[in-house]
């Protein structure tokens, strides 16, 4: 298949990367500051990865969306704005805000410990997540993700704490704190703590290896399809 690659960096190169690896050409690569318009800026390509600035994802879904090619949409930061997919016509997406796939099943790890851990009263919950320093947005939105899925699934967590508790914090508050620090990839973190125990369920990614590779296999599943997609009906047809 023929891919276009928006946004250029870090993320970008790893797509191309695994991208080549599983027999794909990369006919347009674009980077953050680059648009496109016409098919022909894209060099026939089939399907679009995305990852740039959350404030150029609406206007390039709507190129995308014009051109009739479909999008994979990997960016964060912009989720303020999901109501506005429904009002871009002919548009074909799949957005996600951490497209590995090992993440993906380790959220619904999370979720199955969440509904167990919930009727404990005992057990208080935290989220906190660890990214290097060039990271945009804090929380990631993968932490964001996980916090809705407790917050679903603990009956004593009625909302999520996303700053610094200043004074003690507010028992129904889900803490969900971030680092800053180096060059690590991603680190996400739940932990369930009681004065007898704490259990402690962590992904930690080795690198941009496993999300560039499950935004290539979203992509080769989205091509034919119409629509606004997630995760979780890519890997309902993985899995």
């Amino acid at each position: 298949m023929k891919f276009a690659i928006l946004g250029y960096g870090r993320m970008g190169k790893e797509v191309e990367r695994q991208a080549q690896r599983r027999g794909h050409e990369i006919s347009a690569i674009f980077d953050i500051q680059d648009n496109f318009s016409s098919n022909a800026d894209l060099n026939g390509a089939q399907v679009i990865i995305s990852f740039v600035l959350a404030e150029a994802v609406l206007d390039n879904m709507t190129a995308a969306a014009q051109l009739g090619v479909p999008i994979v949409e990997g960016t964060t930061g912009w989720y303020d704005q999901l109501d506005q997919l429904k009002l871009i016509k002919n548009l074909s997406i799949i957005y996600s805000p951490n497209f590995s796939i090992g993440v993906y099943q380790f959220t619904k790890l999370v979720e199955y410990a969440a509904k167990l851990m919930g009727s404990l009263s005992e057990y208080d919950c935290y989220l906190h997540e660890f990214h290097h320093t060039g990271k945009a947005d804090s929380p990631s939105g993968t932490a964001k993700k996980l916090a809705n899925v407790l917050l679903q699934n603990l009956p004593n967590k009625e909302k999520a704490l996303f700053d610094a508790s200043h004074g003690v914090i507010d028992p129904k508050a889900l803490h969900v704190t971030s680092t800053r620090v180096g060059r690590v990839p991603g680190t996400h973190e739940i932990g369930f703590d009681s004065p007898a125990d704490e259990i402690v369920l962590k992904h930690i990614a080795h690198g941009r290896e496993g999300l560039a590779d499950g935004a290539v296999q979203a992509a080769e599943w989205i091509v034919g399809k119409s629509g606004i997609f997630t995760m979780d009906d890519f890997m309902r047809d993985l899995l």
